[in-house]
């Protein structure tokens, strides 16, 4: 249970400690005396958002910390045991700083730890129930993680959530390869005809400068060989040939040199002249043997040079540029059907995992179906308490069913449209006497009504959830009269069964307590601070009678002393 409460510099609240004890702790004073802030220091000991603005004007930083009593074997410390937390002399401490830059520092049993462990210890320990859930509890959702707190749901709900979280990522990777499939199948097509149209041609990088070569040379065959035979014909052949010629001249220049060696090195010329002469007209006399003179040949390469014209034109402007654009249109297809074959991968994964979160949906929507019967059943027990015996609550739960794309299907074959919380949407029906028929909740309950609910519902969750210590904040909203007895009554019992704190404006509630503490404000110099003092004898009869009708007169106090004496728990 929670043994002693420190708060240091939160507001005007500053240097309070608060020893509570077991059973019913009730706080009480009058309105703006910091009751609310008393809760708040609580609720940042347990993890709760850290605000600096809560730091007392001109104070640096506040401190809160928050000791419990904790038996080793009890349920709240085997809860502890997974966050590496063992209570130290039978005790664990919570405390907490937050400074005016926004900066939090959290301890448990004096070490660091993050506010998210915070936050799982102080649930293990603190079952907290604000006023504001007269009006968050109206919502579905609400309701809805009411009954996923219920024995054996919380793992489900984890299950779904994360076979949500995968059946997304497999969407958004399904999704994400991104474009017009009709536009992916017209360019895999243009693609595989250009590939398959430059692969069957079977070009090599240069073929074009080579066939442009050897076709101007069958388009001109008859011109080549009339060059070579009037070549032939003038060097070697042909009447007055330059080969004669130059043998004449040699003879008579061969003839001159016996006469005068200078003429030696000129004759030699004319030598090597005749030489080459002869050469050149063996080469024409083969090079015209050898023209090519087959039109089946020139109409094979006039084809072979239309073919590749025609990739010219489409491809590049050489052999070698039609063959890069091959390379790359093969290279863009061979992506594109590998870009297939992963869009069919990524599709059958999200059917795959579609298939995974419809399951743990089902699973998830039976558990809640089985709690929501629980609860129906044992909440009739509880409102009885609280005098509401004719009282009822009725739970539906319905699958979301809009048709979407993305829809599940679930095992009856319908299609349903599931979140990270299911496919289930939760709704409270109330009737608040017999005969009437169940309404939604938010809609029909008095703010008396809602506020017993409340205490019913957290009463059954606390029975099944153990933990130590129960707080609720002015759970008497709206409440007065024999229902306010009777919520006193509840409370009472409860915290015959664990430690309850209740912050409360009725003098009944206040009279059933075991422990009762006075939250008043008072002035120092120029500043104001709130004080916290434990009430017993007379000053509790005071307070109470202050609670009854606003003064603490003889008839208010006699009053009072009968209320205290009626309501006081009986020994043992």
């Amino acid at each position: 249970m929670l043994r002693r409460l420190e708060v240091e510099r939160l507001a005007i609240l500053d240097g309070l400690a608060l020893e509570f004890g077991p059973g019913l702790n009730v706080l009480s004073g009058e309105t703006g005396a910091g009751k609310s802030l008393l809760l708040d220091g609580l609720q940042l000991a347990l993890g709760g958002r850290a605000d600096p603005a809560l730091i007392r004007q001109g104070e640096r930083a506040l401190r809160v910390a928050a000791l419990f009593e904790l038996q080793a074997d009890s349920a709240a410390a085997l809860r502890l045991e997974p966050l590496g937390i063992a209570p130290d002399d039978g005790c664990v401490l919570l405390a907490r700083e937050v400074a005016r830059e926004g900066r939090s520092t959290c301890r448990i049993n004096g070490q660091l730890v993050s506010a998210a462990v915070l936050r799982e210890a102080g649930a293990a320990l603190v079952t907290l129930a604000g006023q504001g859930e007269h009006h968050r509890f109206a919502l579905s959702s609400a309701q809805l993680d009411y009954l996923d707190g219920a024995p054996g749901a919380q793992s489900p709900r984890q299950r779904v959530a994360q076979a949500h979280a995968a059946w997304q990522r497999a969407v958004e990777a399904r999704d994400g390869l991104g474009g017009d499939a009709r536009e992916r199948e017209r360019r895999r097509d243009m693609l595989e005809f250009a590939v398959r149209e430059i692969d069957g041609l079977g070009l090599a990088p240069d073929e074009d400068a080579r066939l442009a070569a050897r076709r101007q040379v069958l388009a001109n065959a008859e011109r080549l060989l009339g060059a070579a035979r009037a070549g032939l014909e003038g060097l070697w052949e042909g009447e007055g040939a330059v080969r004669d010629r130059l043998g004449a001249v040699a003879g008579e220049l061969a003839a001159a040199v016996r006469l005068d060696p200078g003429l030696a090195e000129v004759a030699a010329l004319l030598e090597q002249a005749a030489a080459a002469v002869d050469e050149a007209a063996r080469g024409l006399r083969r090079y015209a043997e050898a023209v090519p003179h087959d039109p089946a040949e020139l109409a094979a390469v006039e084809g072979r040079w239309g073919q590749l014209q025609r990739l010219r034109r489409k491809y590049g402007e050489t052999a070698a540029e039609v063959l890069e654009y091959g390379a790359q249109a093969a290279a863009e297809l061979a992506a594109l059907q590998a870009g297939e074959e992963r869009g069919r991968a990524l599709a059958a994964e999200a059917e795959a995992r579609a298939a995974a979160l419809a399951e743990s949906c089902a699973e998830l929507s039976a558990v809640r179906a089985a709690a929501a019967e629980r609860l129906m059943a044992e909440l009739g027990a509880e409102l009885a308490e609280l005098g509401m015996a004719g009282a009822r609550l009725q739970v539906e739960l319905t699958q979301r069913a809009d048709g979407a794309a993305q829809a599940l299907e679930a095992p009856d074959g319908r299609r349903h449209s599931a979140g990270e919380r299911g496919w289930d949407t939760a709704a409270f029906l109330w009737s608040a006497n017999a005969g009437e028929a169940p309404q939604p909740l938010g809609r029909v309950a008095s703010g008396g009504e809602l506020a017993r609910l409340l205490l019913a519902l957290h009463a059954l969750r606390a029975e099944g959830v153990d933990v130590p210590t129960l707080v609720f904040d002015e759970v008497d909203a709206g409440v007065g009269g024999r229902a306010a007895a009777a919520v006193a009554a509840r409370l009472q019992l409860l915290g015959a069964r664990r430690q309850v704190l209740c912050v409360t404006h009725l003098a009944v509630i206040a009279a059933a307590a075991d422990r009762h503490f006075l939250i008043e404000k008072t002035a120092a110099g120029e500043r104001t601070l709130t004080g916290v003092r434990a009430l017993a004898g007379e000053q509790r009869t005071a307070e109470v009678a202050r609670m009854l009708d606003g003064n603490r007169g003889a008839l208010s106090r006699e009053h009072a002393s009968e209320m205290l004496r009626r309501l006081a728990r009986p020994a043992g």
